[in-house]
């Protein structure tokens, strides 16, 4: 059940190969699978960031959100419009827009996005695509 290992990892080097900077990504086997993907702010990005952190945070139940982070403890959670499994490009699209920053069209197939149910052998194998 740790498949979202893999797609944790391929959504973070799709983000960096577009010019958006992650400083790591983390996934977490709990119950339900999540995991985060702070972006790095203190390296060039395509983006510009008007918060004192920002990154992505993903759910299987959930799916993915855009974190924007400023102190005192105020955080705003901006549901991205992308399949619960989005291709990488789909995803690295979706936030860059968020951003105002919008990239062409690119030749990553967006046909591996997946929106069906978590736990169903379709979610798991919509997952080990990036093992």
């Amino acid at each position: 059940m740790a498949g979202h290992w893999g797609y944790l990892r391929a959504v973070a080097e799709a983000l960096e190969a577009a010019g958006l900077p992650v400083a790591d990504w983390r996934a977490d086997p709990g119950v339900p699978r999540d995991g985060w993907i702070p972006f790095d702010r203190g390296r060039p990005s395509v983006v510009t960031w008007e918060h004192d952190q920002a990154g992505l945070s993903w759910s299987e139940v959930d799916g993915w959100s855009l974190l924007l982070i400023n102190t005192p403890g105020r955080r705003t959670a901006v549901r991205l419009p992308v399949p619960l499994v989005a291709a990488p490009f789909s995803l690295v699209q979706a936030v860059a827009a968020q951003a105002g920053h919008f990239l062409q069209p690119g030749d990553s197939p967006t046909s591996m996005d997946f929106d069906g149910p978590p736990g169903t052998p379709e979610f798991e194998h919509a997952l080990s695509r990036y093992a």
